[in-house]
C-alpha cells in the first residue's frame, strides 16, 4: 500500500470516529431518562422532608376536600340549634287541645299531624316568625318532628324554673295518686306545691297563700293547679305541726279531690 492510501484510511477511520461520538452525545442529550447538567456545581442532593415529632399526625380525610358536617334537625336548616336539646311538654288554655305539628315554622305550611296537651317533646331548633317563636320538636313516643308555635310549649322543660324563694325554702317530700309532690316552706309559711306525674313527667305547680286554720286548728294554705292537659284545679295543704315546721313534720295535701301527704326533711 503507497504511503497516500495509508493517510487516506487514517483519516477516514478519524471521521467515523468523530461522527460516532456524535451521535451518541446527541442520543444521551434525547434521552428523557437522563438529565444532563448543563454545569455540574448546579447539581443539587435533594433534602429529605423533616417532620416535626411535636406535630400530631394528620387524620384520615384530612385533605382538601372538607368532610361534610352531620345535617342539624330541623327542616332546611331553619334557625339555632337547641344544643343539647331541651325537654318540653305541650300546653294549651283548653284541656284535649289538638296542636298542629307544622312542615314549616307558618300556620299556612302543612300539617304532619298533631299533639296533644301534656305530651311530652324535645326541643331541636328555634326560630323567630311574625307571630312569635317556633320549635322544631320531636315527640318523645312516636318520634315525629315538626314545627310547633312557643305559646304552645311549656319551654321551661317539663317543670317551670323555681323561684328565688322556693330555691332558698326548706322542703316535705311526699306523694298521692300516681304522683309525687314537694311543699315548700320558709319562715313565712308554706307557698308551693309541686307535682309530678309519675308516668308522663309533666310538671306542675301551685301557689299557696293562708286561709285561715283547718277545722283542727292547724294552719291551712290554699291554691290551685294547672296542669299541662289543661284546667285549673285546686290545692290545698294542712300543715299538720300546728304552724312550725321542721325535719319530719307531715303535711296534708288534696288536689281535686286527691289526698296524699309529705314529710319534712
Amino acid at each position: 500500500m503507497t504511503k497516500t492510501k495509508v493517510w487516506m484510511a487514517v483519516a477516514l477511520c478519524s471521521v467515523f470516529v468523530a461522527v460516532a461520538a456524535i451521535a451518541v452525545a446527541l442520543g444521551r442529550r434525547n434521552d428523557p431518562t437522563v438529565v444532563m447538567p448543563t454545569n455540574p456545581e448546579e447539581q443539587t442532593e435533594e433534602q429529605p422532608v423533616v417532620v416535626d415529632p411535636t406535630e400530631p399526625a394528620p387524620s384520615p380525610g384530612t385533605g382538601t376536600t372538607p368532610t361534610p358536617s352531620p345535617r342539624e334537625p330541623g327542616v332546611g336548616g331553619t334557625g339555632q340549634a337547641v344544643n343539647p336539646p331541651q325537654a318540653a311538654q305541650l300546653i294549651a288554655s283548653q284541656p284535649g287541645s289538638q296542636i298542629n305539628l307544622r312542615s314549616q315554622p307558618t300556620t299556612t305550611s302543612d300539617s304532619r299531624g298533631y299533639g296533644v296537651v301534656g305530651d311530652p317533646v324535645m326541643l331541636l331548633r328555634s326560630t323567630t316568625a311574625s307571630d312569635g317563636t317556633w320549635y322544631f320538636v320531636k315527640f318523645d313516643q312516636s318520634g315525629a318532628e315538626g314545627w310547633i308555635r312557643g305559646d304552645f310549649i311549656n319551654t321551661e322543660g317539663r317543670a317551670t324554673a323555681l323561684s328565688d324563694r322556693a330555691s332558698q325554702s326548706d322542703t316535705c317530700e311526699g306523694a298521692m295518686e300516681g304522683m309525687a309532690v314537694t311543699a315548700f316552706y320558709d319562715a313565712n309559711g308554706f307557698h308551693l306545691v309541686r307535682f309530678v306525674n309519675l308516668e308522663t313527667k309533666n310538671t306542675f305547680d301551685a301557689t299557696l297563700s293562708r286561709q285561715g286554720s283547718s277545722n283542727d286548728g292547724q294552719p291551712l294554705y290554699q291554691g290551685s293547679a294547672s296542669p299541662p292537659a289543661g284546667g285549673s284545679y285546686p290545692v290545698a295543704l294542712t300543715d299538720l305541726s300546728g304552724g312550725n315546721p321542721r325535719s319530719g313534720s307531715q303535711v296534708s295535701i288534696d288536689y281535686a279531690g286527691i289526698g296524699g301527704s309529705a314529710t319534712c326533711e
